[in-house]
């Protein structure tokens, strides 16, 4: 048999493809089985991921196909010779195989008939007795029911995890069990913790804090809410709410004009209200020519130096006669448009949600409480 060795190799590997077709095919039914049952027990308890079966499937088809090849389908050297023997040899070949061992003159004249027979095998003959597909009609119906339940159910579970199709409802999902709290910014500002909570229906969310970002003003929540600080409770449902921030104009400082940083010669308004004539300085002057005012921030602190007119009530600055740079509404406005009472506001509340830390301590929460209040 040595010198027929090359001969036999070239059936083996014929017969080898074959073995491999066949532990695939088997394979493939064991897989399509598992992924199928997957996909439908994912989908029975509103578990919709697709991959759990596809890698399922495709594992228990590998892993169950080399298993098979091994164990049942490897071919050797007598199924070799019994798969040629079916090409018309009538066992001449497995005789041949039993005698390897003997070197009589008999048993060389039936080895040379094997081998003339096997020479005289026609392409027809080897296709016949080494097909690459065996499997019989029930495994082949076999693997296309497997494959093609398995593929549908990954469908149908991944349908359903989309919202194409709904959930049987056979067992409750436990995502139902909960809501959800979304706070979110759509720009001039972010919340730095918790602005996603996931809560069981009727709890309490834990507290968030809209922070403004530079140039920027906490305006409002989406629900009406104005205070920067919120700590929702008993909620129920899922629910979003978005922080509303408003940008603050800059203002322009140095130039001549009415603003409170700046003068411009001009008259004096004497009916302006001076809202506090104990702190601020007196309405200097009610005649004259005007005056250069250059008013400094303070209520009524005109240093003008027109002439005519008598040096006005209060404690304020005002020199002589016809002092201008009176007080007027625009004294209390950024710009001219935003209002300081408003970004003063603003601050108060955000820092009243910052006081409520335990980390400051109390005499530094008490000076800056009294501070404010002051204002």
């Amino acid at each position: 048999m040595d010198n027929n060795e090359q001969f036999f190799k070239s059936y083996k590997k014929r017969l080898i493809v074959s073995a491999v077709v066949s532990s695939a095919a088997y394979g493939l039914i064991i897989g399509g089985g598992a992924a199928f049952l997957t996909a439908l027990v994912c989908w029975i308890f509103n578990f919709n991921n697709i991959w759990v079966a596809i890698g399922i499937g495709l594992g228990a088809a590998a892993i169950s196909g080399i298993l098979l090849y091994f164990l049942k389908f490897r071919p050797n050297e007598h199924d070799v010779a019994r798969q040629i023997d079916r090409m018309g040899l009538e066992e001449r070949t497995v005789t041949m195989m039993d005698l390897r061992t003997y070197d009589s003159p008999i048993v060389q004249m039936q080895r040379n008939d094997a081998l003339n027979k096997i020479n005289n095998v026609t392409k027809e003959q080897v296709r016949a007795a080494f097909p690459v597909y065996k499997l019989g009609i029930a495994a082949s119906v076999g693997l296309a029911v497997a494959v093609c339940a398995g593929a549908a159910m990954i469908v149908v579970n991944g349908l359903t995890g989309a919202g194409v199709i709904e959930s049987p409802g056979l067992v409750d999902d436990p995502r139902q069990q909960y809501v959800t709290v979304s706070y979110i910014v759509e720009e001039g500002g972010e919340i730095p913790d918790n602005f996603e909570q996931i809560l069981a229906p009727g709890e309490n969310a834990a507290p968030v804090q809209a922070v403004a970002d530079e140039g920027w003003a906490f305006s409002h929540w989406s629900d009406g809410s104005k205070n920067p600080v919120r700590e929702d409770k008993n909620v129920t449902a899922s629910v979003e709410y978005t922080a509303i921030f408003e940008e603050i104009e800059e203002g322009e400082g140095g130039g001549e004009g009415d603003s409170p940083s700046g003068g411009e010669e001009g008259d004096f308004d004497e009916n302006a209200p001076n809202p506090d004539e104990s702190t601020g300085g007196g309405n200097s002057g009610d005649s004259g020519n005007g005056g250069q005012g250059n008013g400094d921030g303070n209520q009524g602190q005109g240093n003008g130096s027109g002439q005519g007119g008598e040096e006005g009530a209060g404690s304020g600055s005002g020199q002589g006669s016809g002092s201008g740079g009176g007080w007027s509404d625009t004294n209390n406005v950024i710009d001219g448009e935003t209002n300081y009472q408003e970004v003063l506001d603003y601050y108060k509340q955000l820092l009243e949600g910052n006081l409520s830390s335990e980390d400051i301590p109390s005499d530094i929460v008490d000076l800056i409480e009294g501070y404010f209040g002051s204002l």
